[in-house]
């Protein structure tokens, strides 16, 4: 199927790695220029050179969006960098905590942190960037939250709460910007074999004796620890994937929706 991609230019943030890097090369597959954000330059720079290498336009943006001023600069830049944003994938987000504290043990000033690392970025590029896509009368927002925002655990309650939040102000902007031409969703991934993951199931296959077959630790891992209906963990481009499909014009019905890239993860209704 042709998505219709080619020629569009999208902003995904945090796409120095992982989920975010993902979502960058499924997109320029289908033909999107794209500015990659990040944090750390080196590792920014890596992706942008693995996208034109592929014979797609593609550009750096730098910086750290919990601060109002570098998300005006980072619209900005990745604007004057392709012309016009039509695709906004709000990937950068996380905690603040360090570790695994318990509930009761997280701070306010990490829940505050954390809430700007996600919804305080994405809210601030949305109002960036959203009088463009409705001067153009296309533009296509889609946020990344998780499976963790609907289907909560004793833990990482911040976190949580920060990524629901994000589920919910997407319906919201979904009904607010009716008839423009621009729709607003939400992709919720489950557990996803990125650097940091596949680290910590390193470590997890140690303690548990499961040996060092990969493949082995990930089905003992996805029905033993986390049970999925898969019997393997998600990979960046799974969810890149997705983030495609709701970038294109074909997907102009689906609007203020949550998609669940989770393996079965979660098991109530959505």
């Amino acid at each position: 199927m042709d998505l219709q991609l080619r020629g569009r230019r999208a902003l995904v943030t945090g796409a120095s790695s992982g989920i975010g890097a993902g979502i960058a090369r499924v997109l320029a597959a289908e033909g999107v220029a794209v500015a990659v954000h990040g944090r750390d330059a080196p590792r920014t720079a890596g992706v942008v050179a693995s996208l034109r290498d592929a014979g797609v336009q593609a550009v750096a943006v730098l910086g750290d969006l919990t601060d109002a001023a570098t998300c005006e600069r980072v619209a900005a830049e990745a604007t004057a960098a392709l012309g016009a944003i039509d695709i906004l994938v709000n990937n950068a987000g996380g905690k603040s905590a360090a570790g695994n504290p318990g509930w009761l043990e997280v701070g306010w000033d990490d829940w505050r942190a954390t809430y700007e690392m996600n919804v305080g970025a994405a809210v601030r590029l949305i109002q960036h960037l959203v009088p463009g896509m409705r001067a153009r009368g296309f533009g296509r927002i889609i946020q990344i939250a998780s499976a963790s925002g609907t289907q909560t655990e004793p833990t990482i309650g911040e976190y949580q709460s920060a990524k629901a939040a994000m589920i919910n102000l997407t319906t919201s902007l979904a009904k607010a910007l009716a008839h423009t031409g621009i729709t607003a969703n939400t992709v919720s991934p489950g557990t996803i074999l990125t650097p940091a993951v596949e680290r910590w199931l390193g470590a997890v296959a140690a303690q548990h004796g499961w040996g060092s077959d990969r493949v082995e630790i990930e089905r003992r891992f996805t029905r033993e620890m986390i049970p999925l209906c898969a019997d393997a963990l998600g990979r960046p481009e799974d969810i890149g994937r997705v983030v495609a499909l709701l970038a294109s014009p074909l997907s102009g019905y689906i609007c203020g929706a949550n998609l669940r890239v989770d393996g079965g993860q979660c098991r109530s209704v959505n």
